[in-house]
């Protein structure tokens, strides 16, 4: 049976179908399955604005960034002090992260922080000591540093000559008198409202060096010396 004279016995009897289901019920007549179209393929607009598959560091949970850096722990140098850089810091909450020269950047509210661990060996009182970038017309930008769950210090960073040109800054003395790992935490509980603040370094510096430890020998001559 021809296609042709199916369609006008399909058109005679259905007057009132559209021409798609003419042909439809003329390839049933004819005992046959219409071709089917490979459907087509779906393409995925990649917007410049869609985020990565890999999160960055700042966006990252603080547990996930503290599993991924193994809670690394800074030592004590040859001269006692401790250096915290920025680099070897675990970012807390959004906005806080790392620049071209390895600054952390982004400080905009008390709710963020970080944090450090670091291995005390030789107890004693140190002097914390801040490395930052802040301009402005006035010193504004007030950092709040926890040694421990007892002992902090505050005060005020000072300003740089220069946009970049890093500041050291003075916040004050904490002693500490037991060995062991001790949770270092900065945040800021006063910012600029203008000009730039970056934070590099935090340094624990013994106020005075361990004294010598090695037994003092006499002798019967100096003894006799003795009133």
């Amino acid at each position: 049976m021809s296609i042709l004279p199916a369609i006008q016995i399909v058109r005679k009897n259905l007057p009132h179908l559209s021409l798609r289901l003419v042909l439809a019920a003329t390839w049933s007549t004819l005992g046959c399955v219409p071709p089917t179209s490979p459907p087509e393929p779906q393409s995925r607009a990649v917007s410049g604005n869609e985020p990565s598959q890999t999160p960055a560091s700042s966006d990252l949970s603080p547990s996930f960034q503290a599993d991924r850096a193994k809670q690394v722990i800074v030592h004590q140098d040859a001269n006692q002090s401790v250096q915290l850089l920025a680099i070897t810091a675990t970012l807390w909450d959004e906005g806080l992260s790392l620049d071209e020269n390895d600054r952390i950047v982004g400080f905009k509210d008390r709710t963020q922080h970080v944090t450090w661990q670091m291995k005390l060996t030789v107890p004693g009182t140190y002097q914390v000591e801040s490395d930052t970038i802040c301009t402005g017309p006035t010193r504004e930008a007030r950092m709040r540093v926890r040694v421990g769950e007892d002992l902090s210090v505050e005060g005020l960073a000072e300003l740089s000559d220069r946009p970049a040109l890093l500041a050291t800054s003075t916040l004050g003395e904490v002693s500490l008198e037991t060995p062991g790992i001790y949770r270092v935490e900065v945040e800021m509980v006063g910012l600029p409202l203008v000009g730039k603040f970056a934070f590099a370094e935090l340094r624990l510096v013994p106020t005075e060096t361990e004294s010598n430890s090695l037994p003092q020998f006499t002798t019967e001559e100096d003894s006799s010396k003795k009133p």
